[in-house]
């Protein structure tokens, strides 16, 4: 896997290079559909949380003609999830076709995330493999829909159009009760950040994660049934790296990267504000949660899922001469952490 990961980003960054757009658009359909296509054939005795869904589908989902408002999905709460579920069962049984239609449903607006957002979509699709794919469309499908659905709705918090993103929010939060983190960003948006807000709110997460974990964890704990997280507050979750997490400071790298060169990459889509202040709040709650590892890297991955818009844009700032360098070097670090998500799934 790890080859075929490296043979794409090489085909990707040549392609980007120098295909047309119209054949851009072709290849990036194509490569969607592949992406789609493995995630719903994957080995389902092998992925975590997988096995829940199958049983789901399989013993507790009823066709369109047996359902009822009385049915109740096993293993989890969002009942919209669970009519995706009874609208495969009205024409199939067949287990793979219902993680095709989850993973199909969830890479259509995935296709359209890279359209709208990455100045180089294939090199955005690299990114999006090596950091997401494999927790959000193998294990985590709820929310990698639901993610997905949001992300489309950035777009209209640059539009000032906030009827429009609250609907795609509500939307993300049929099939996942996270969706309720993508609230505060609208309004966050609307103070238009400077640099040295962004440099200040780090610190200000640094200090929060020090000195007041008691009243975090309080909060967190105190919330938890409510917003079905349960699971990630037990003990065996609390503080397995803390702020050792080294995503916080590959996160902040990124951050401070995209924040420093600003007056270049303003240029490259409308979006850059948004954008920036989406991942900014994504590193928050990274580090501000940081003694739950699972829950704040969950958590946090509904924005840091921008990536595939930034760093491609990030290797654009350098000049040509520099620029197979930093192709290089940032193929080793995606390929890296790509190993490491498939030895951790």
């Amino acid at each position: 896997m790890v080859i075929a990961y490296v043979l794409f980003y090489l085909f990707a960054l040549g392609y980007e290079q120098s295909s047309s757009l119209k054949d851009k658009k072709s290849v990036l359909v194509i490569s969607c559909m592949l992406l789609a296509i493995l995630a719903g054939f994957r080995n389902q005795s092998l992925w975590a949380d997988t096995e829940v869904y199958v049983m789901n589908f399989v013993k507790n989902t009823n066709s369109l003609l047996a359902w009822s408002f009385s049915d109740k999905p096993l293993g989890y709460s969002e009942y919209s999830f669970y009519l995706l579920g009874v609208f495969v069962k009205t024409f199939t049984s067949n287990v793979t076709v219902y993680l095709l239609f989850i993973a199909a449903l969830s890479f259509l607006f995935m296709y359209k995330d890279f359209k709208r957002y990455c100045y180089y979509p294939l090199f955005g699709v690299c990114v999006y493999i090596s950091r997401f794919y494999l927790a959000r469309n193998f294990i985590q499908i709820r929310a990698g829909l639901s993610y997905a659905i949001i992300l489309w709705g950035v777009q209209y918090i640059t539009k000032r159009d906030w009827k429009k993103y609250f609907f795609w929010v509500f939307i993300g939060y049929l099939f996942h009760h996270s969706a309720l983190l993508a609230v505060p960003l609208y309004f966050l948006c609307m103070l238009r950040l400077k640099r040295w807000h962004i440099f200040m709110g780090i610190i200000v997460a640094f200090i929060l994660t020090l000195y007041f974990r008691g009243a975090i964890m309080a909060l967190v704990g105190e919330n938890a049934e409510d917003l079905k997280y349960q699971t990630y507050v037990i003990k065996e979750y609390q503080r397995e790296q803390g702020l050792l997490n080294p995503m916080i400071y590959f996160q902040l790298f990124i951050l401070f990267m995209y924040t420093f060169y600003e007056s270049v990459l303003r240029r490259t889509t409308t979006h850059y504000y948004t954008i920036r202040t989406a991942y900014f709040y994504s590193t928050f709650i990274l580090i501000s949660l940081s003694m739950y590892t699972a829950l704040s890297g969950r958590t946090s991955s509904m924005f840091s899922t921008l990536e595939m818009a930034i760093i491609p844009t990030l290797a654009n700032t350098f000049v040509r001469k520099n620029r197979m360098v930093a192709y290089l070097g940032i193929g080793i670090v995606l390929t890296t952490i790509f190993y490491m998500n498939i030895n951790k799934s």
